[in-house]
């Protein structure tokens, strides 16, 4: 194949599908008949995310993986189409871009971007901590994805370490990724369907009260905390003692850590 006909499929490997309905899946026998499908990179909200390369293009990308028995529950089918609705809609360069969506008998294939560089609680477990300047970096293309959603009234509902992923190992680029939880949202009308990570949950979730898309911005400040000090600002042994540490706590800013960061970045956080 020509190298300008080879540019031209990489360019036109995007938005191939109708996201507008999770049962608009181009029908495969196997996948891996589409793409040569690697090591496992970590799992979302409905499935396993594996390394993978398409075949005719030899374009690499990640495959999310969603068994279709796991799709019994009513919610986790809402959920599910949700997520591919609002996946087709976004196109900003801190959100992770989807190229295809296929299914076979048992599974759908999500086909998107590939991150080399992991996410970013796996960045946090080898740095400990990042610089105020590094974690402002960071903050900003998050803040600017967000704003983006929320513009568009799209809440994400699981913001967390684990959905941020690295442009690669060395990059302090970031993406949000997974929006297996993620839903259009009317700003007159709250919402109510209790979801999340135990660490990174708001309170008004937490205590199974209505809330609106200002989750986002709580679990946002939780991540800059860690980010910042490398622990999380609410912990506690179980679920339990977490819920009740975000419900009667308040964040801690002494030891050696936080005095050395500016008043700047505990009132970003607070």
């Amino acid at each position: 194949m020509p190298a300008s006909e080879a540019r031209e499929q990489r360019q036109s490997f995007k938005r191939l599908v109708d996201f507008k309905n999770y049962q608009s899946f181009k029908e495969i026998e196997r996948i891996q008949d589409v793409y040569m499908m690697g090591k496992e990179l970590g799992k979302g909200s409905f499935g396993s995310v594996h390394l993978a390369k398409h075949k005719d293009l030899d374009v690499g990308c990640a495959i999310k993986t969603i068994k279709k028995s796991g799709l019994t529950n009513k919610v986790y089918r809402e959920l599910m189409a949700n997520e591919l609705r609002i996946l087709g809609e976004t196109e900003h360069p801190s959100i992770v871009r989807v190229y295809q969506l296929l299914q076979d008998s048992q599974n759908y294939y999500v086909s998107m971007e590939l991150m080399n560089g992991g996410d970013l609680l796996g960045r946090i477990l080898k740095k400990k901590s990042f610089s105020e300047t590094d974690a402002a970096c960071i903050i900003e293309q998050v803040l600017q994805a967000i704003n983006y959603m929320h513009k568009a009234n799209i809440t994400h509902r699981d913001m967390k370490l684990e959905n941020l992923l690295c442009q690669n190992d060395d990059s302090l680029n970031v993406k949000i990724t997974d929006f297996g939880f993620a839903c259009h949202f009317d700003p007159n009308q709250d919402m109510n369907l209790s979801l999340g990570s135990p660490l990174y949950m708001a309170p008004e979730i937490v205590d199974h009260k209505p809330y609106n898309n200002s989750v986002d911005i709580w679990s946002i400040g939780v991540i800059t905390y860690i980010i910042l000090s490398g622990k999380p600002p609410f912990s506690g042994p179980s679920k339990d003692d977490i819920f009740n540490s975000i419900r009667y706590n308040e964040p801690y800013f002494g030891g050696s850590t936080w005095g050395n960061l500016s008043d700047d970045a505990k009132n970003f956080v607070l």
